[in-house]
């Protein structure tokens, strides 16, 4: 929860992340005035999150949370509106004594691995804080080292028994057994474990509570630094679940998540601004193989990594944003 890491403007992927957010939220304004919600975010030195959804949503009660005195001080420089109430302050006290007395918005932006059980924990208190159409993303530490660093010498499968192991410690009664097993272990299937962890969370969050639900919408893993995980799902209300899809058409959605799939992967290739043009000129109506046979080079040495950047590119390509220097 520090701002303290990798700059906002490096983080490509991360940007991608929260643009795909801002277009879910606009989905979800279809259906209740977002307008009248109010935001919770871990807002880092910039606040750079509470920017986009005050000019996107005209949303004007905003809550940012810090930890870090150092931060604090930053963000109370940066502030670029007068309706976000910043406070110094963990996330647990904040989620201890908070009361919904409106639509809310909530992005638990994690980054601690070992802080992993007591992140389950706050995102399970504030599911059963929440009422039908308030709006949960939650972002985890997915890199699988940061849970049991490769051993020297140890072969992979010994790996991944020891790095299961060492998930289920963490978790203990929290931990989806039945769904989380060792070929999950590795970097390019953990985010799929946690997704599990997450899904066994809401579920254990909401089983006393027969008339609503916690609905995956969309779920993405990126490395910007370190491997991400960022799930966001909405509170429903079971009878109203059908009028909500249909009106948001979120399952009509490329980016929609509805069903705890494997979450999707954004990897983008660092292009250049006349890359970015070409490409962009031939899409929506290009496949990736055609475009990097017309590109007539590789993103990466490795023809199938290289592929796999530019489809997902061509997933992205509305969200992708681009980064340059300015004089000022």
């Amino acid at each position: 929860m520090t701002g303290t890491s990798i700059p906002y403007h490096l983080r490509q992927n991360k940007a991608i992340d929260r643009y795909a957010f801002m277009e879910l939220i606009s989905k979800i304004d279809k259906f209740c005035d977002i307008s009248e919600y109010s935001y919770i975010g871990f807002g880092g030195h910039s606040l750079e999150d509470f920017k986009y959804i005050h000019s996107y949503f005209r949303i004007s009660k905003m809550i940012s949370i810090e930890e870090d005195e150092e931060v604090y001080k930053r963000q109370k420089f940066n502030q670029p509106h007068n309706c976000i109430d910043c406070f110094l302050k963990n996330s647990s006290d904040f989620i201890t004594n908070f009361q919904r007395n409106d639509g809310t918005i909530i992005w638990l932006d994690y980054t601690k691995p070992s802080d992993l059980r007591n992140q389950i924990e706050e995102f399970q208190a504030i599911i059963n804080k929440l009422l039908p159409f308030d709006v949960i993303k939650i972002t985890l530490n997915s890199h699988a080292a940061s849970y049991l660093p490769a051993q020297p010498g140890a072969k992979s499968d010994e790996i991944q028994k020891l790095r299961l192991e060492e998930l289920r410690k963490r978790l203990g009664d929290i931990f989806p057994s039945a769904e989380v097993t060792t070929d999950m272990m590795t970097q390019k299937r953990f985010p799929e474990a946690l997704c599990l962890v997450l899904k066994f969370a809401a579920n254990l969050a909401t089983q006393g509570r027969r008339d609503v639900s916690f609905q995956p919408i969309t779920s993405f893993s990126y490395s910007d630094g370190q491997e991400m995980l960022t799930v966001t799902g909405i509170i429903l209300d079971k009878e109203q679940e059908i009028s909500f899809f249909n009106k948001t058409n979120i399952k009509q959605w490329e980016l929609s998540n509805t069903n705890w799939r494997k979450p999707q992967r954004i990897n983008v290739p660092n292009l250049t601004v006349k890359e970015r043009l070409y490409i962009d000129a031939l899409l929506p109506n290009s496949e990736a193989e055609v475009i990097q046979e017309k590109l007539g080079f590789l993103f990466d040495k490795n023809e199938k990594l290289s592929l796999e950047m530019l489809k997902t590119y061509v997933i992205f390509y509305r969200q992708s944003p681009f980064f340059s220097r300015i004089l000022i």
